[in-house]
């Protein structure tokens, strides 16, 4: 990914919208994270990782990034559907208006 992203939005997103402040091994599975990968950074073995190990971790902070840059470019285009349906109304209005 090219683009980096502010760790605390990235934690904000995780926490907002994942639901999660630490990630455990069944999230980990949940959210397609590689067994290996996760023992990788549960380094003291507590079956969780904090939101700073998993984003100091490159391929983990690679990889909730990109779910935050899909879940910010589907935001968006639910926001663009929105204002065309707006817009489709104001001219069905219109024309019925005889304007």
């Amino acid at each position: 990914m090219s683009t980096q992203i502010n760790q605390n939005i990235l934690k904000n997103f995780i926490i907002n919208n994942l639901g999660i402040n630490k990630l455990t091994q069944k999230e980990a599975l949940k959210y397609d994270v590689d067994r290996k990968e996760f023992k990788e950074i549960d380094t003291d073995e507590n079956n969780y990782a904090t939101l700073n190990e998993v984003l100091d971790d490159d391929k983990l902070y690679e990889q909730f990034a990109t779910m935050y840059v899909e879940y910010r470019d589907n935001k968006a285009n639910e926001k663009d559907a929105e204002k065309e349906k707006e817009e489709e109304i104001k001219v069905k209005d219109k024309n019925e208006a005889g304007v």
